[in-house]
């Protein structure tokens, strides 16, 4: 098996992805592009080595977040992002009480500090991952999921999702600019209501993704 075919297996399983499901993100990467559509075919071939680089690696490696030289099987160099070459990493998995904590931290974790662990591709050095609860982001992340948070990624961008500590825990929503600023939920149950936090906003990290799809 090539080195291409064994790293997006390696990325796809540590998401937690299907198939189907990458070929999904892709092709919905490409639809934006103006490109065809990626089969779960497709994907099957090229994790067998049955094909070379395909024609969507660079949309690949957008959606799987890696560089795409290291995805081809080149441990050095740029990629087309600029990013630098991603590998598996350990990320720990945390609960809300320690992520509200992680507002200030610099340096939250070393190896054996956490109970459990998430394999993650990714280049980032500072994440954690959290199981979310409840439903007040379900059209996001369903009750369940892991979804990991780059600690480093504190700038605000209206619609990108967000841990916040707000009254002292932390929470998982949606980041609106206004007016007025807000955190807002992303559930299908219409009782949960956006928050305006009135002394400003504390952000703990970005959500770079979820690893489980439920």
């Amino acid at each position: 098996m090539s080195d291409l075919a064994q790293r997006v297996a390696q990325a796809r399983e540590a998401r937690g992805w299907s198939q189907a499901e990458l070929a999904r993100r892709v092709s919905a990467r490409r639809r934006a592009l103006g490109k065809g559509r990626v089969r779960q075919q497709s994907v099957n071939q090229l994790e067998q080595g049955d094909v070379g680089a395909p024609r969507y690696l660079v949309e690949l490696a957008e959606v799987l977040e890696v560089d795409v030289g290291w995805l081809a099987g080149r441990n050095i160099g740029a990629s087309a992002a600029g990013r630098p070459p991603a590998e598996v990493v350990r990320v720990p998995l945390v609960s809300w009480v320690e992520a509200g904590d992680l507002v200030d931290a610099l340096e939250p974790y070393g190896p054996g500090d956490a109970a459990e662990w998430v394999p993650v591709a990714h280049a980032h050095d500072r994440l954690i991952a959290l199981r979310v609860r409840g439903q007040s982001m379900d059209l996001i992340a369903a009750d369940g999921t892991t979804i990991i948070v780059d600690l480093n990624d504190r700038d605000l961008v209206d619609g990108r999702h967000y841990v916040f500590r707000h009254d002292g825990r932390a929470t998982f929503k949606t980041w609106r600019e206004g007016p007025p600023p807000r955190l807002e939920p992303r559930s299908s149950d219409p009782d949960y209501q956006p928050i305006e936090p009135e002394r400003g906003v504390e952000v703990v990290g970005r959500v770079i993704r979820k690893t489980e799809e439920i």
